[in-house]
């Protein structure tokens, strides 16, 4: 059974990936991610940490491909200055263990932002510029998983994203 967490944030994220009375984790689409960061958003509240990790999935080709370079992972912390920030940003955006390796340092700013505990403003903002991000990042995404997974057009309506959520 999985353990449900405590707080406004991690609620709204078990209940909108846990079913079956915790026995079981969904992932959602990004059109269910969409609204529970919206529903995130508007709790006022903020959380020790969430990680969205995307990946996709093509039925028809029985294969998926998880993008960890492209996981978001905002924590909040006691205190933190820029140089703390940006050491977090460097030590998130080379994980030895990935296949693939993102060297972008401002869109790592957006995909692994710090915030301090109870600044919810901060923390709102950096989900908000995480949800304006996923325009430019699902596309770069799908050329991965066509280069990746052999992709033909035909596949095409058997694939979907998905997003495997944490919080605490």
């Amino acid at each position: 059974m999985l353990e449900k967490g405590k707080g406004k944030i991690n609620e709204i994220v078990d209940n909108n990936t846990i079913y079956y009375n915790g026995k079981y984790r969904y992932y959602p689409t990004i059109t269910d991610l969409m609204g529970i960061l919206d529903e995130i958003i508007s709790s006022n509240s903020t959380t020790d940490y969430i990680r969205i990790t995307p990946f996709y999935i093509n039925q028809q080709l029985e294969m998926s491909i998880e993008f960890e370079e492209f996981m978001f992972y905002i924590e909040c912390r006691e205190w933190f200055d820029d140089k703390v920030q940006e050491k977090h940003i460097i030590e998130c955006l080379n994980v030895p263990d990935t296949p693939r390796t993102l060297n972008d340092l401002s869109l790592g700013g957006i995909l692994y932002p710090l915030c301090k505990h109870n600044d919810v403003l901060a923390y709102q903002k950096a989900l908000k510029k995480y949800k304006e991000s996923l325009n430019e990042l699902l596309p770069k995404m799908m050329e991965i998983a066509k280069l990746e997974m052999g992709l033909k057009e035909e596949h095409f309506p058997f694939g979907y994203f998905c997003f495997e959520i944490h919080s605490e």
